[in-house]
């Protein structure tokens, strides 16, 4: 591949990741994936706009807050506050490292969410609702990134896809939870909430959760990611009687990171035009599919006769198919491309929710949420996927706050834009137009249009 060329630095041949590269899917690999995307299942699922959960069953009954108000709050919690989360633990972990980043993040998702149980007045919602999700961007800017290093290319999107696949069961069990507690007990849903991470996935974290050697690597620590990687190394081989295979030197790119490197992503013409695309997509994507359909599913189906037991049964529900979309795209694997299987998930959004419009009975809601949440997962998770192997170590964490931090302003203007939109038109039209049109279709369109190819290969070639 005539990467090289095309870039402006001197480049080395990263030794640490030809090591990574050549070891086998072992246990070892399956337990640190699945322990990072449950934290990342419990942080969004509790954590990430609480008010969609909460504004149908307590705060729209109790008068406490408007239409417009909670458009308000839930634009800032799934818009500003990702956005400032995103940017400050992309900064962390790529200056101090993947793991850092993560515990924080992990600590500030059951720090920030336990305070919504006592707080009623508008503006102090308001500032929790920025603080609140903080967490949220950190787990948001640091899995993808950090476990797309600790994979080879042949086995990276089956590893990813099972093991985020997990998150949809996480899911299952927050929505049985809220199901059992809201609205009857929503403060005590709250609490666990906080104590399953601060007092559960914290400290399984610290004591599990390796560093980069990757990232180590590219920042110049060599010693110590010689020190990681051995370890790695010898947690897998200690699960096979098969020896490991030998390096396949020259086959990673490597440019050690330097002060100032971020900017690579808008000056370096290899990466210029994929940061425009990701930070389209991603805006679109969070105001439409992502966010600016979760904003209003619980309250379209209350407005259409829905129980709080219903709602949540059914979300927990298309969880649970969505577990199934994400173990045959992982079985897909590299057969498929990425920017393919982005597409045929928006589509399959969008086709979903048209259904809802024209027969919107509970069956059809239900049914057809539950098709549409797969597409909706699976975009979102293979954008992430594809955000993280389209940028070098060096500067992958930084250029993923970029896309996607940015991506969430999309969220914060989305979704306050809906508040007025969900109230236009015949049965919410306004509402229906804006999460297919421009919020699915669009993006997918442009995904697959200027895309890059990322099947089977090597990280640091693609990305180099």
């Amino acid at each position: 591949m005539a990467i090289l060329a095309r870039t402006s630095v001197a480049s080395v041949q990263g030794h640490i990741a030809a090591r990574i590269d050549r070891l086998p899917m072992t246990k070892v690999q399956w337990k640190l994936f699945i322990l990072v995307e449950i934290t990342w299942g419990f942080i969004i699922f509790d954590t990430d706009g609480i008010g969609a959960r909460l504004y149908p069953f307590v705060w729209r009954p109790n008068h406490i807050v408007t239409v417009t108000q909670y458009a308000v709050i839930q634009a800032l919690q799934v818009g500003a506050g990702i956005l400032l989360g995103v940017y400050l633990m992309s900064w962390i972990a790529d200056r101090y490292g993947r793991r850092p980043a993560i515990l924080i993040a992990t600590l500030l998702g059951g720090l920030c969410i336990w305070p919504f149980a006592y707080v009623f007045n508008f503006w102090g919602m308001v500032f929790l609702s920025v603080l609140s999700t903080l967490g949220v961007g950190g787990i948001v800017a640091t899995h993808s990134v950090y476990l797309s290093e600790m994979i080879s290319p042949q086995l990276r999107n089956r590893a990813l896809l099972a093991s985020q696949g997990v998150t949809a069961l996480v899911a299952v069990a927050v929505n049985l939870l809220a199901f059992w507690l809201i609205p009857s007990q929503w403060q005590a849903f709250l609490w666990v909430s906080a104590g399953v991470e601060i007092i559960v996935l914290l400290p399984l974290l610290y004591w599990k959760l390796p560093e980069s050697p990757r990232w180590l690597e590219a920042r110049g620590r060599h010693a110590e990611a010689d020190m990681a990687m051995g370890e790695y190394e010898r947690r897998v081989q200690a699960t096979t009687s098969v020896p490991l295979p030998r390096p396949d030197e020259g086959m990673h790119p490597l440019v050690v990171a330097e002060h100032g490197a971020w900017k690579e992503i808008f000056t370096n013409p290899l990466y210029r035009g994929r940061t425009t695309l990701l930070i389209v997509c991603w805006l679109l994507g969070y105001a439409g599919l992502i966010y600016g359909v979760g904003a209003f599913t619980a309250v379209f189906m209350v407005d259409h006769g829905a129980t709080p037991h219903f709602v949540f049964l059914s979300i927990a529900a298309a969880y649970g198919v969505l577990f199934v979309g994400f173990q045959i795209n992982s079985w897909l694997g590299e057969r498929v491309e990425r920017r393919d299987v982005l597409c045929f998930a928006a589509v399959l959004f969008a086709a979903a929710w048209i259904v809802i419009y024209l027969y919107p009975s509970l069956t059809v809601i239900a049914v057809c949420y539950a098709i549409s949440r797969v597409g909706t997962g699976l975009y979102l998770f293979n954008l992430y996927n594809y955000t993280a192997v389209a940028y070098p170590t060096r500067i992958r964490s930084i250029a993923f706050a970029w896309t996607d931090g940015l991506g969430h302003l999309g969220a914060w203007g989305g979704v306050t834009l809906l508040g007025p939109l969900y109230e236009w038109g015949p049965d919410h039209l306004g509402w229906f137009i804006w999460i297919i049109g421009p919020g699915a279709l669009l993006p997918a369109i442009l995904i697959r249009g200027f895309g890059i190819r990322q099947r089977s290969a090597v990280l640091e070639q693609v990305s180099t």
